[in-house]
């Protein structure tokens, strides 16, 4: 075979892997991160943290992280009475709104349904917060739904099921004391 006929049968072959890896990270609806890749950039993000921490190197500082989760409230509400296309316009909005919210370098998922989750990078608790203070108070400017809201500061001496989990629970404290707020796990 001719070498151009390889080289132009590699870039085809480049093309398609390009394609189909974003097909397994990328979140059809809203073009955020989906669950899988949102758990593989958690992971890394975490296992850096530790590493840092571990060898005591000057990062260590600086490779804090939060993580926030996010509902969208009442939305099954929503979508009965608007519909699920108007419902899925919304989750397209809000999805821009979180990215937008956040710095370039900060990761922006869907984690499922109308649940979204962000790492903050290099962010401690109170900076995290102060960001989801701001994103719940645009978002009214913004945006036909509230959110509650889950926080944590990220902490190498729990697993990232337990981190998880302790967001989790604190979001759903928010819900449970009357949403459209954030609570700090």
């Amino acid at each position: 075979m001719d070498i151009k006929v390889l080289k132009k049968e590699n870039q085809k072959l480049k093309k398609k892997i390009e394609k189909l890896n974003k097909l397994v990270t990328i979140d059809f609806l809203t073009k955020l991160y989906n669950r899988r890749a949102f758990s593989q950039f958690f992971k890394i993000v975490y296992e850096e943290r530790k590493w840092a921490i571990k060898h005591k190197t000057r990062r260590s500082q600086k490779s804090q992280f939060s993580l926030i989760i996010i509902d969208v409230d009442d939305f099954k509400r929503f979508n009965d009475k608007f519909g699920y296309l108007y419902g899925d316009k919304v989750l397209k909005k809000v999805a821009k709104f979180l990215k937008d919210s956040v710095r370039d370098f900060d990761i922006v998922a869907r984690w499922g349904g109308e649940e979204f989750a962000i790492i903050l990078k290099d962010v401690n608790l109170f900076q995290a917060k102060k960001r989801a203070n701001i994103i719940l108070e645009k978002s009214r400017d913004y945006l036909p739904v509230t959110f509650s809201i889950g926080i944590t500061q990220c902490n190498s001496k729990y697993s990232l099921r337990q981190i998880f989990k302790k967001t989790d629970r604190a979001l759903m404290k928010a819900k449970k004391q009357g949403k459209n707020q954030i609570v700090v796990g």
